[in-house]
């Protein structure tokens, strides 16, 4: 179901999925999802709801059963007519739609991950005290990956310069800086990169 919904002045849109249903559940609320044959995309029903759900997500964002999102080669989602971001874990499907420009979105389950993983992907200059800090700066990186993917930055080719609600982030391949924005919940941590201006 629709776990939240938010529209930017920008028109840019993201929303939450909260992945309770079945794939049958799915295709029973969502029949235009079955031209996509995900019995055969798929080899688990983990993947297959995640799937499911980011395109009745879609659906329910735009008001347009018919729009699809595509994929180039490196993986990266893509759309005829806008900028468009995916990201799941377990348990939710996040999207993030703009006609104004490149955006991103991750998100990532509240677990004990970011301290068994935290010198894989924190710089030793970067704050990050406790658990749901490191959670937050690996999604910003995460989002900024996905910002920059032409670039194919590595964790260390990225900087968050953290603050309560809002991160800065930086490409020190190039030097650019964007906003990422924050939300941290009790289930997820969720970042995100509106078009910048």
């Amino acid at each position: 179901m629709v776990y939240s919904k938010r529209q930017y002045s920008d028109g840019t849109i993201i929303g939450i999925w909260k992945i309770e249903e079945t794939v049958e559940q799915m295709l029973c609320r969502y029949p235009h999802l079955r031209k996509y044959g995900v019995e055969q995309l798929f080899r688990n029903d983990g993947r297959r709801l995640e799937y499911l759900c980011v395109r009745a997500l879609l659906a329910e964002l735009t008001n347009d059963a018919t729009l699809a999102i595509d994929y180039e080669e490196s993986g990266k989602p893509v759309m005829p007519d806008r900028f468009v971001s995916i990201s799941h874990t377990k348990g939710y499907a996040a999207l993030i739609l703009s006609q104004a420009g490149p955006v991103a979105v991750d998100i990532e389950k509240i677990s004990e991950i970011g301290d068994v993983v935290a010198e894989r992907f924190i710089r030793p200059d970067e704050q990050a005290p406790d658990n749901s800090r490191r959670l937050v700066i690996w999604s910003a990186k995460e989002s900024l990956y996905k910002y920059f993917s032409e670039e194919r930055l590595g964790y260390f080719d990225m900087y968050i310069h953290a603050n309560e609600n809002a991160l800065a982030a930086e490409n020190l391949k190039s030097h650019k800086r964007v906003e990422v924005m924050c939300e941290l919940t009790p289930d997820f941590v969720l970042t995100f990169i509106l078009p910048q201006s």
